[in-house]
C-alpha cells in the first residue's frame, strides 16, 4: 500500500488594499512579451486566487490601466500611456 502525504503550502501573507493592484500590473508588464494574460495565467503567476485577480484587473481596466483584449477567456493587457 503506498500512502500518499499532503504537501502543506506555506501560508500566504495577507495584502494590504492596494496591493494586489501593484502585484497584477507588475506581473503584466514582466510578461509584456508573451502578449496578453488571461486571469487564470496572472493568478498562478502571482500565488493569489482567480476570484481577488478578476476583480482586481476589471478594477484596473475601469481606471484605464489594463485593456481588455479577449472577452472568453478574459485576457489583459498593460495600457500603454502616450506622450
Amino acid at each position: 500500500m503506498s500512502t500518499k502525504t499532503k504537501e502543506k503550502k506555506a501560508p500566504v501573507k495577507r495584502l494590504n488594499p492596494g496591493e494586489l493592484d501593484g502585484l497584477v500590473l507588475a506581473h503584466l508588464r514582466k510578461r509584456k512579451k508573451d502578449g496578453s494574460l488571461t486571469v487564470t495565467a496572472v493568478a498562478k503567476g502571482i500565488g493569489r486566487s482567480s476570484g481577488a485577480v478578476a476583480n482586481c484587473l476589471v478594477r484596473l481596466r475601469k481606471a484605464g490601466k489594463v485593456r481588455q483584449v479577449n472577452k472568453s477567456p478574459r485576457a489583459f493587457v498593460v495600457s500603454e500611456r502616450k506622450r
